[in-house]
């Protein structure tokens, strides 16, 4: 299935706006302490294989920490790895991924906006914008990277997104830190955010009792 950017209809895909999280969590902060940005959520249709459950993103732009641009890789070979015991939980520091039941959701309205809102709907047709893949399998750029087990249960694939994305913010919100050349970091020109460099960004889901112990994200690039 494809994930396509759709216009004029509302829908419990999106980017941006107003952010989907799990009853009793807070909308996550990076290690000094900013809010992170949302931004998007994912409730997974009849046809995939987490039917039932939502995915919510986040990451951290105000802050910039070079050495963690991209989620944290594991040592050694991807492909068939089994991961450590609470490194979904652990490598989870400039940003923020919740995979939940959909019984299980709140809608955070006090959250200042920051990505602009766009809606996402699940399809078997290529669309003329296209955000991501969820098929049985990735669309690997390289070599396959699908991972093994977490706390002894397979990941299942859950979607992909096209490298590329850039994500409109609106008026009001802070421009996001990013490498600067000189050293540090510096302001982003340009009025939108980026996520993981802009890579191609594959998520895997694991059965977890953990709300925020249950995602694992490779990123690959040409």
């Amino acid at each position: 299935m494809y994930i396509n950017k759709i216009t004029g209809s509302e829908s419990t895909s999106y980017i941006g706006g107003n952010p989907a999280i799990p009853q009793g969590a807070s909308i996550p902060k990076s290690p000094n302490g900013s809010l992170m940005s949302f931004y998007f959520t994912l409730q997974f249709p009849e046809a995939h294989a987490l039917y039932g459950s939502t995915l919510s993103v986040f990451a951290a732009t105000d802050d910039f920490n070079e050495d963690h641009t991209i989620p944290e890789m594991l040592k050694g070979p991807l492909l068939g790895a089994a991961l450590p015991d609470n490194f979904l939980r652990d490598y989870q520091k400039y940003f923020a991924a919740f995979l939940f039941k959909n019984g299980e959701k709140f809608y955070a309205n006090d959250y200042p906006i920051r990505i602009a809102m766009t809606p996402l709907a699940f399809s078997h047709s290529k669309g003329s914008n296209v955000f991501g893949w969820a098929g049985d399998k990735p669309n690997w750029l390289m070599d396959d990277e699908t991972p093994g087990q977490y706390r002894g249960a397979a990941l299942d694939f859950l979607l992909q997104i096209c490298g590329g994305q850039s994500f409109p913010i609106i008026d009001t919100a802070p421009a996001q830190q990013e490498m600067d050349i000189f050293g540090g970091s510096k302001s982003r020109i340009k009025r939108n955010y980026t996520l993981f460099n802009q890579n191609e960004v594959y998520f895997f889901g694991a059965g977890t009792e953990d709300l925020d112990d249950r995602v694992y994200i490779v990123t690959q690039c040409h």
